[in-house]
């Protein structure tokens, strides 16, 4: 073979063989230009939350009065915003107004001062983190403190950024010392509606108003107004109201004791008056002491007695009697069975039933017209 033919040879060699190589690569390239076509499905962006635009201020009032279930307080209700928490204990009575097509919530608490709490710096040190954290764990670890301030009026106030389900909110606390209690108001709204906050905060700070009645009394009590016949008790957390409609009789059961709270259409003028009507009362009575006592503004008797049931068993009674403005005798009257007592002369440390009777009050000034909540009876309830 000459030298020409060996060359031709080994071109047509090479050139099969390139040949042969692209048949391999190009299908490759092609599948991978096939996976990016321009028209392919992508991934969707999730959307910004829009906020919802601010409520207009002028169309909101505080004029609808709300009575906290502890009858320690009452609030304006704005317009548009529903209680939603009501809580109390030892250490607050605390309840939260929810507007939710506004994203807006209002809170407002009062609690005891603690002993160490003297000064408004006392009361910002109060605020902690851990205070504030535990306030926000709706929130949570979505909050910060933006700004803190004492006021030349003694108040300390504090702004926060919230965050919540991709939302972010502003709010701002508000607290004093007043009466030897500790004063809290707070409100939230979006970012975008900082006048909306401020106004709200004003309103229901200038609306809170302590029951001066009730200084003093265990923040863990309930409270029962009837808001036909203007009376309230408080009682202990784990008595129930048990049947109660506005301007007829209630009954509040608990600790073995049974208390009936009605007005009657009677006016009582002396001891002899008071042992006739409770002797009177229920076939089995019998009066042991009486008392002429007066509440507030109220003048009436306080007397106790002994029942004896159908059964023959012995049951002790004490009942507090208070002449109202409406010449009609507002009563409470508790009886515990199984006992034969004189609640006149026990000591109050051993039957609460006693302190219960003291809570006993006439407030023909107090009107509720907010909804009513749990252990308040309204005219709506008729």
């Amino acid at each position: 073979m000459n030298t020409a033919t060996k060359r031709f040879t080994v071109v047509v060699g090479i050139i099969m063989s390139i040949a042969m190589v692209g048949s391999l690569i190009l299908p490759l390239l092609s599948g991978q230009t096939a996976q990016v076509q321009p028209d392919a499905p992508r991934p969707t962006a999730i959307p910004a939350p829009t906020f919802p635009p601010p409520p207009d201020v002028s169309a909101i009032d505080f004029d609808d009065v709300y009575l906290h279930p502890t009858g320690l307080f009452t609030l304006g209700l704005p317009t548009g915003w529903m209680p939603t928490i009501e809580q109390s204990g030892a250490e607050e009575a605390l309840v939260g107004l929810t507007n939710i097509d506004a994203l807006s919530q209002v809170d407002a608490r009062i609690s005891p001062k603690p002993e160490d709490v003297a000064t408004a710096d006392d009361l910002s040190a109060f605020f902690s983190d851990a205070w504030l954290g535990q306030s926000w764990r709706a929130y949570y670890p979505s909050w910060d403190e933006t700004s803190r301030k004492v006021t030349d009026e003694g108040r300390v106030v504090i702004d926060f950024n919230l965050a919540r389900s991709r939302v972010d909110y502003i709010a701002r606390q508000e607290s004093w010392i007043e009466e030897g209690d500790i004063y809290t108001v707070r409100v939230v709204t979006p970012e975008n509606a900082p006048d909306e906050l401020k106004f709200l905060l004003a309103g229901a700070i200038d609306s809170i108003q302590r029951l001066e009645v009730y200084e003093g009394s265990p923040f863990d009590w309930q409270g029962y107004f009837d808001n036909t016949d203007k009376h309230m008790i408080r009682y202990p957390h784990s008595w129930k109201v048990t049947d109660a409609a506005a301007g007829l009789p209630a009954t509040i059961a608990g600790d073995g004791v049974t208390m009936v709270v009605e007005t009657v259409d009677v006016a009582l003028a002396s001891e002899s008056d008071t042992i006739d009507w409770i002797e009177n009362w229920r076939s089995g009575v019998e009066a042991l002491t009486v008392e002429a006592v007066e509440v507030g503004q109220a003048d009436g008797y306080e007397v106790s007695y002994r029942l004896s049931t159908v059964d023959g068993a012995a049951e002790s009674g004490l009942a507090l009697l208070l002449n109202g403005p409406d010449n009609r005798l507002h009563v409470a009257n508790a009886r515990v069975a199984e006992m034969d007592v004189d609640l006149q002369t026990a000591p109050a440390e051993e039957f609460p039933l006693i302190s219960v009777l003291d809570s006993f009050r006439l407030l023909p000034e107090l009107e509720i017209t907010a909804p009513e909540r749990f252990g308040t009876a309204d005219a709506s309830q008729n």
